[in-house]
């Protein structure tokens, strides 16, 4: 299965290793995630607005303008497709 986190952009989920929240204020300043090895990519080429979160992969690390609650949103919705159910927590 593959989510798509903007622009073409899809992603094999089974590829992603971790998603991060952007900080507004420091993105534009230092970036964390530039201290690994992968290279970085952005997926809107066309500046659709500023980055939102960090999809992290075994190959490469994807600057995204949409938010972290979307592509989880994103996420979940594949398994409902697909007939799974996802553990949801009880208090």
């Amino acid at each position: 299965m593959y989510l798509h986190i903007g622009g073409n952009q899809m992603i094999d989920i089974r590829q992603i290793v971790a998603i991060f929240k952007a900080h507004p204020r420091k993105a534009s300043k230092s970036n964390p995630l530039r201290q690994y090895y992968k290279p970085l990519r952005y997926v809107s080429e066309h500046n659709e607005g500023p980055v939102r979160c960090y999809v992290v992969t075994e190959e490469k690390i994807y600057a995204t303008p949409i938010t972290v609650e979307t592509l989880i949103e994103r996420y979940k919705k594949l398994f409902v497709r697909s007939g799974f159910t996802l553990a949801s927590s009880t208090k």
